[in-house]
């Protein structure tokens, strides 16, 4: 069955790669609840991108939410998604279209 996930996530990549974009599945070592994916464009543009299953949203008050809070606090470029529309709409917002 895979990962629920798995669909908004493989549209993800598509859609970088057809933007021109590249993206890079991450993994924190010794530290949980990071997002799942970096994706950049030319010209510096970037996005830390958590990806959920259609309809599934982030519990704020989990660890990952609040590792996801923190980052985005700080300056980061975060993005939760969990449909086709929502890549689309970050991959517009990141290359500021």
């Amino acid at each position: 069955m895979g990962r629920p996930e798995a669909r908004i996530e493989n549209y993800l990549r598509k859609r970088v790669k057809e933007e021109g974009g590249e993206i890079r599945k991450c993994r924190w070592i010794g530290r949980r609840g990071g997002p799942d994916d970096y994706c950049w464009f030319a010209g510096g543009s970037y996005a830390w991108v958590e990806t959920k299953a259609e309809g599934v949203e982030v519990d704020w008050r989990s660890l990952q939410g609040r590792e996801i809070r923190r980052m985005h606090d700080d300056g980061l470029n975060v993005y939760v998604v969990n449909s086709y529309e929502d890549v689309d709409n970050m991959i517009r917002r990141v290359k500021g279209e």
